[in-house]
């Protein structure tokens, strides 16, 4: 049996349980309070306090003549309270048969249907509770082209085509993650899903923002100067491109109103610690404890000399020497071992300077929270670009080698290949 049928059973078992309780005050025949049994239940009372009066008179807390006093005001009271006798025309109620059948149906089909409208039945689904890396590729494609399925006839569900594109850009399924998007932005206009959807087309450009990305993070900044996505989107743009000072006036912008106990805090001030670092600045002073304080640059600089890095040579094999120009750009980086296409680290230069040995580390990171010195094994990549553009296009020279261990020396890494 699986988990979801068993949370079934178990809501409908507990929905008969408060059902049956119901049932069982609405179906026992009760006896009719009359007056006669009312003075009876009195009656009782009344000899409960002439009791407590005769002890109270016997330990001498109160005089004879307060005792006498209240034993008549009570024996008079009991006299007049008792002289009721029983209403011959009373009968003792009928069960509610009728209201007990409603409820006993009612209440577990309505228990139900009311979980269906506003709870949450896609959390019995167990792969709804996995985050994408938990989830097998197959599993996740097979849920993608349900929901697109699902979303073709009712192609007004807003979060379905978010769930959507997010689905497919874990696949790294960029343009149909693309897809998904503008149709979610057709039904809303929202800042946040216009930046989740320029990062997908930075992920496309191996982490390039020029053109449209930076279009859309100036416009929202320009509608909500202290919008904290697009600081954060703009940060780590100007990060990629090598701009360190206009990141770091981005993230400092975006830490201002964020208070100790934020969970965005800690990453935040990482960042900026990391780009203080890289412009040569003292480390600002934290808002975090010490167990989180951000690398120093003494620390920073350990981590990139420790080993912690990918050294090699590259070179142009000899077949290819006659495609490429010297002022062709060369972009050597490394991606995770994993799949993911989002460089860690990477270097740029020209097919002039070849072969080239090279060095791959922290210090060549696109974005402070990605670091190669955080990766167990790596693929190591080179590409000749002759449009100068992050992307791949046809007609460029490639070349790839790995997996190998974060801490490899020595490599020597081929342009041997070209994309059709």
């Amino acid at each position: 049996m699986n988990a979801s049928m068993l949370f079934v059973i178990i809501a409908l078992g507990i929905a008969l349980c408060v059902a049956l309780v119901f049932l069982w005050v609405l179906l026992r025949e009760r006896k009719p309070v009359t007056q006669a049994s009312q003075a009876k239940a009195n009656a009782k009372v009344y000899r409960d306090q002439i009791l407590d009066l005769d002890r109270e008179h016997d330990s001498g807390h109160i005089s004879d003549q307060e005792w006498q006093q209240s034993r008549d005001e009570l024996s008079l009271r009991l006299l007049e309270d008792t002289s009721a006798v029983d209403d011959p025309a009373a009968k003792a109620e009928k069960p509610a048969i009728w209201t007990a059948v409603v409820l006993a149906v009612a209440l577990p089909l309505g228990s139900m249907g009311l979980y269906m409208w506003v709870g949450q039945p896609e959390a019995l689904n167990p792969m709804a509770a996995k985050t994408p890396d938990q989830v097998d590729p197959k599993d996740l494609a097979k849920m993608a082209q349900t929901l697109a399925e699902k979303l073709q006839a009712k192609p007004d569900n807003l979060q379905g085509w978010v769930m959507l594109g997010r689905t497919y850009r874990a696949l790294e399924n960029f343009d149909a993650a693309l897809k998904a998007y503008d149709s979610a932005l057709k039904l809303s206009a929202d800042d946040d899903l216009k930046l989740e959807r320029i990062e997908i087309i930075a992920m496309q450009r191996q982490g390039q923002f020029e053109g449209e990305p930076w279009n859309v993070i100036r416009e929202v900044l320009q509608r909500d100067p202290q919008h904290f996505g697009a600081l954060l989107t703009a940060g780590s743009a100007s990060y990629a491109e090598g701009k360190f000072a206009d990141a770091l006036k981005y993230w400092e912008q975006a830490r201002k109103p964020l208070d100790a106990n934020n969970p965005d805090l800690e990453g935040l001030e990482n960042a900026i610690a990391a780009v203080r670092d890289r412009l040569g600045m003292p480390p600002a002073k934290s808002s975090l404890t010490a167990s989180s304080t951000p690398l120093s640059t003494s620390s920073s600089t350990s981590v990139a000399t420790s080993g912690l890095n990918v050294t090699g040579q590259v070179n142009l094999s000899a077949s290819l020497k006659s495609k490429a120009s010297p002022n062709d750009v060369v972009f050597i980086y490394a991606t995770p071992a994993n799949g993911d296409r989002m460089p860690l680290a990477i270097f740029k230069t020209t097919v002039s300077q070849l072969p080239l040995n090279f060095t791959l580390d922290d210090s060549s990171a696109m974005t402070p929270d990605r670091k190669l010195s955080a990766a167990g094994e790596v693929m190591v990549k080179v590409r000749v670009s002759k449009s100068g553009n992050a992307m791949p296009q046809s007609g460029d020279l490639s070349g790839s080698l790995g997996p190998v261990k974060v801490g490899a020396k020595g490599l020597k890494l081929e342009i041997k290949d070209q994309i059709p």
